[in-house]
């Protein structure tokens, strides 16, 4: 019986580092798909930076120019208030549009259809 020993060691060794193999595969994969969202998120935060300054400076200078138009404070203040409230939609627009930066979404459905795989050979290798 030393034969099938041997035998079934090697089936065990072979199954072990294949596991060990698919283990490291997933690792990388859900490594990338980091560091991909990181890139996403972080060109998502520059965009919002330069955006924000941007309106900033469009705000405050458009300011300047109505204070030394109109001498009607109360018309700047609303004015103001607009233009805040049109950030804050600007901003929720942003966040709405950009929800899709789940991290290892496609690390998850690769475990996933590695778990169905497995299940599948378990289920084929039964009498």
């Amino acid at each position: 019986m030393p034969a099938a020993d041997e035998s079934l060691r090697g089936i065990v060794d072979a199954l072990a580092d294949e596991a060990g193999a698919l283990l490291r595969a997933e690792v990388r994969l859900a490594r990338a798909e980091l560091l991909a969202t990181l890139r996403r998120a972080a060109w998502l935060l520059a965009g919002a930076v330069v955006a924000l300054v941007g309106f900033g400076y469009l705000v405050g200078f458009g300011l300047a120019i109505l204070i030394a138009w109109r001498g009607n404070h109360t018309l700047v203040a609303g004015i103001v208030a607009g233009a805040f409230l049109l950030v804050a939609l600007a901003g929720a627009a942003v966040a709405v549009g950009h929800r899709h930066l789940a991290p290892l979404a496609l690390t998850r459905a690769s475990l996933r259809e590695d778990v169905e795989w497995a299940r599948a050979q378990t289920k084929r290798a039964r009498p």
